[in-house]
């Protein structure tokens, strides 16, 4: 997605009326989403509930739709059918698959970043992300000349200075090394409780999805099967879309939080 098309106002979403315990834990659902492009069908019969503070992963083969799931979200193309519904005021944050710049716009990191809004966390809060990405000697550099890793780290920060209470990340590790790939993995789990948020992560990373999911949902234009990764990972459609996938029963096992980036890492 390049820098021109990144949404810029949050979609207005209905809210859920009702004080409930359930509904206090939620924060979005899809209901019976749909969406068509002429007679082309992109997306069918779409249910999905995201509660407060949940990490869901979303899997699929090319052409599934996650894209498409994507903007609905976002806001960026309205459903053919059904509805989005917030039970709570959305902030969305988005880390892109892609992030493209055109050649003659000089973009400096510091510029990128100062788009947040400040008032959304403290300057001692603000810093942390900055340290613990490891952020503050790149703040002079152009986006153009930064790594694939330096990149991510980037658009991530953006991304959690807004604070936001939904954070979707879509292919967030694509084209990464492996040790970057973990540290990054490692930072998004731990995150502190003043940045701590639902993450919907798009990915086709399913060695990260089989062992570091607590849920899962296996989409190909409509929901083929979700559940715990040890759940599908034995299910018939997710067989039948990804071959034969043993994983062991699923137990979290969270990493402690790296506080400095992989010394490969460009500096």
């Amino acid at each position: 997605m390049s820098l021109s098309t990144l949404p810029s106002n949050q979609p207005v979403l209905p809210i859920a009326d009702g004080n409930t315990a359930d509904d206090a834990s939620q924060l979005l659902s899809l209901r019976n989403i749909s969406y068509y492009i002429g007679q082309q069908r992109l997306l069918s019969n779409i249910d999905i509930d995201i509660s407060v503070n949940e990490t869901v992963s979303l899997v699929g083969p090319n052409g599934a739709g996650k894209s498409t799931l994507v903007k609905l979200i976002l806001g960026l193309i309205e459903p053919t059918k059904g509805s989005l519904i917030a039970h709570q005021p959305l902030q969305l944050g988005y880390v892109p698959q892609r992030f493209t710049i055109p050649p003659i716009l000089p973009l400096r990191v510091s510029d990128l970043l100062g788009q947040a809004n400040k008032k959304r966390l403290t300057a001692e809060q603000r810093q942390f992300i900055f340290d613990n990405l490891s952020l503050t000697h790149l703040l002079s550099r152009q986006m153009l000349h930064l790594s694939g890793g330096e990149t991510q780290r980037v658009l991530l920060a953006r991304a959690l200075l807004d604070k936001p209470n939904l954070l979707i990340l879509d292919e967030p590790m694509q084209g990464l090394d492996p040790d970057t790939e973990v540290w990054l993995y490692q930072f998004i789990d731990k995150l502190p409780d003043f940045l701590r948020c639902a993450m919907l992560v798009i990915s086709h990373d399913l060695h990260w999805v089989m062992r570091g999911s607590r849920r899962v949902i296996c989409l190909n234009k409509h929901i083929c099967c979700e559940g715990q990764p040890s759940e599908i990972a034995i299910s018939t459609e997710f067989k039948k879309l990804f071959g034969h996938y043993y994983e062991q029963p699923y137990v979290h096992q969270p990493h402690a939080c790296q506080h400095h980036a992989p010394n490969d890492i460009e500096q």
